[in-house]
């Protein structure tokens, strides 16, 4: 029994490594580099563009820029709205069907300092001729689809309207808009 030799062990070493697979590096490389030209493309793509001047082929924006200058100074900001709400809601009682009542929240939006000022100090006859005007509608007109286009549309008119006869400036309102409208 002591002439038993153990087995060598150098000839386990090649078998253990015949055993385990080797990593192929390739795919592995391939894919992080395809990963990190996908970031830096996304990347290029999602960063803000600089301003820059339209290309002297540019004609559209050419046209636009002349366009801007013949309406004012070359420069100049455009004017920006100025919003005045009309505080309480305006309610009125609708004249037959099965709706009751209208109730709107109006504000009213101007490009200058003298039309805030004309709104402001004329808001007790805009709300009564809106009041007139929305006591007119039916339950017919208030069940079309597009109701508060076309109440908005009438609504800045009759304002403008009424501002016109007050102030003589024609256009002082430049929208009407709703930020609430419910009927009942």
């Amino acid at each position: 029994m002591a002439d038993k030799k153990p087995a060598p062990a150098p000839a386990a070493a090649p078998a253990d490594a015949a055993a385990k697979p080797k990593v192929p590096l390739v795919p592995i490389i391939g894919a992080a580099v395809g990963s990190a030209v996908l970031v830096a493309g996304i990347m290029f793509f999602m960063m803000p563009k600089p301003a820059h001047a339209p290309a002297e082929g540019d004609e559209a924006a050419e046209g636009a820029e002349a366009e801007e200058g013949e309406e004012g100074e070359e420069g100049a900001p455009k004017p920006e709205s100025r919003y005045i709400e009309i505080k309480d809601p305006l309610v009125v009682n609708l004249t037959g069907g099965s709706a009751k009542y209208l109730q709107v929240q109006i504000q009213l939006a101007t490009k200058s300092e003298e039309g805030q000022k004309a709104i402001e100090a004329h808001l007790p006859a805009i709300r009564s001729a809106l009041l007139v005007m929305f006591r007119q509608l039916t339950n017919e007109e208030l069940s079309k689809p597009d109701v508060m286009v076309t109440l908005q549309d009438k609504a800045l008119g009759e304002t403008n309207k009424v501002l016109e006869a007050e102030t003589g400036k024609k256009e002082t309102v430049s929208a009407l808009l709703f930020t609430s409208f419910v009927t009942q």
